[in-house]
């Protein structure tokens, strides 16, 4: 029998799927949105998909921040409630974690903190997206018990 594959450690020999899906605790999502600098806004449309962009943004104590130009999804967060979303996806190992944030976003003049834009442009709207939610979770890998050579 050759030993197994990394790839092998996702499932049992029956072939089942090991990983289990598991909340986030709201702390430990602030603390890994402050690991990350891109994440996805989306905000409703009327008539219309729901317009769903990536942004660059920082967190400043429970909310985020970013900064936009002029635009339709300035015009609709200003009219709408919003939703941003941020996640981690390792697809060979298929783990990861996934954390979801709903409010309402408000201009301010500046924040504490400055996501600095990646994009070129004046991006001079400063956007706090104060939240009303925060969810999380996690895909992760069962213990998998291998023989005492090693294999599974």
């Amino acid at each position: 029998m050759a030993k197994p594959n990394s790839y092998d450690l996702r499932t049992e020999p029956s072939g089942r799927n090991t990983a289990s899906l598991e909340h986030v605790p709201r702390e430990e999502c602030l603390k890994l949105l402050r690991t990350m600098a891109i994440g996805r806004i989306a905000v409703a449309s009327p008539g219309a998909a729901p317009h769903v962009v990536p942004i660059n943004y920082a967190v400043d104590e429970d909310s985020i921040v970013f900064r936009m130009d002029p635009g339709t999804k300035l015009d609709l967060l200003r009219e709408f409630p919003i939703s941003f979303q941020v996640d981690l996806i390792d697809p060979f190992h298929k783990t990861g974690w996934s954390l979801l944030v709903q409010g309402v976003a408000t201009e301010i003049l500046s924040g504490h903190v400055d996501p600095g834009p990646w994009p070129s442009g004046d991006k001079q709207h400063w956007v706090r997206l104060c939240t009303a939610a925060i969810t999380g979770r996690r895909l992760v890998l069962a213990e998998v018990e291998l023989d005492s050579r090693g294999y599974l």
